[in-house]
């Protein structure tokens, strides 16, 4: 590697990833919606939130906001798509609970706070907060992130993400 990073490879192998909110890092399987539990949209984790300030799990650019504010994707410098999904069917509210914090086309650091969530009005609504990260092209990049389960803070390094 070089001095600063310059000069070398795009695509790392050892990324860091943080967690998206304060409470418990979950493995995708006990998510309630099958679309994340069985992996439909890349591997990744959840986390059962104590709290509604979302962190940025990793570094990189803002490339999507939902209409409905209840998710944000990013893009990494290796081409890694990543999606952060606020609750489950949260898209119902209309981005009522959201008050989003970045803007597309916004470079963010891993443990940047990205969205502000009323988790009372979520859960309110009959609907589960849970936060979901997937990195969508997992399969096409051969990523695989490597997380710590259990209690977490929002915005501390709870892992990496490996390419292959």
């Amino acid at each position: 590697m070089g001095l600063f990073g310059f000069g070398t490879k795009k695509r790392g192998n050892d990324l860091s990833i943080c967690a998206p909110a304060d409470g418990d890092i979950v493995d995708l399987i006990k998510v309630a919606d099958p679309i994340f539990s069985q992996r439909t949209l890349g591997d990744g984790f959840a986390v059962e939130p104590t709290d509604g300030v979302i962190f940025a799990p990793v570094t990189g650019v803002v490339t999507l906001i939902a209409t409905t504010q209840h998710a944000v994707g990013m893009r990494m410098d290796n081409g890694l798509e990543v999606l952060v999904h606020f609750g489950l069917d949260t898209y119902k509210l209309n981005g009522e609970p959201f008050r989003i914090h970045v803007k597309h086309g916004q470079l963010v650091k891993g443990g940047h706070r990205l969205v502000t969530a009323n988790l009372g009005k979520i859960k309110a609504a009959g609907l589960d907060d849970t936060i979901v990260v997937t990195f969508s092209n997992s399969v096409e990049l051969s990523a695989r992130p490597e997380i710590q389960y259990g209690p977490c803070l929002g915005g501390r390094r709870i892992g990496r993400v490996v390419l292959n």
